[in-house]
């Protein structure tokens, strides 16, 4: 089976100073990640600003920010959920951090899926799990 593969992102949504990501759910491995929301163009962003009530600033997705991320991240797996259309959307797929990097560095037009984040309707938070994964990989908040 071919892996999937989306846009790579250009750009985050700030609210204010900070970036937004979706929520996440606590890990059941005990495994630590994090996310934020990336953007493969204006049209998919503007999409997602319509949807939210914040009022959200575009701003470059810079391969400095992804580095630095990666350089603290330590055991933490680091995902940009991509090009969601709105904050509650059912399911998003997800990239590592390290995998936009790269296929940035390499001037790359897309990158590979490696994550599906799927929403959780009690809790309004997302379950991760590895692309090709048989046993999902739960997240904290």
């Amino acid at each position: 089976m071919n892996a999937k593969s989306v846009e790579v992102p250009n750009y985050v949504l700030l609210d204010r100073a900070e970036r937004i990501a979706p929520e996440l759910l606590p890990s059941e491995s005990g495994q630590n990640c994090v996310a934020i929301y990336g953007f493969s163009d204006k049209q998919p962003y503007d999409a997602f600003c319509e949807n939210s009530e914040l009022a959200l600033t575009p701003y470059p997705l810079v391969k400095g920010y992804l580095q630095n991320r990666l350089e603290a991240a330590g055991d933490t797996i680091l995902i940009v959920a991509i090009d969601a259309a709105s904050p509650d959307q059912t399911t998003l797929d997800a990239a590592t951090m390290q995998s936009v990097l790269v296929a940035m560095s390499q001037q790359s037009p897309l990158v590979e899926v490696t994550h599906r984040l799927t929403r959780d309707d009690p809790s309004n938070a997302y379950r991760v799990e590895e692309c090709g994964s048989v046993v999902p990989l739960r997240l904290f908040k």
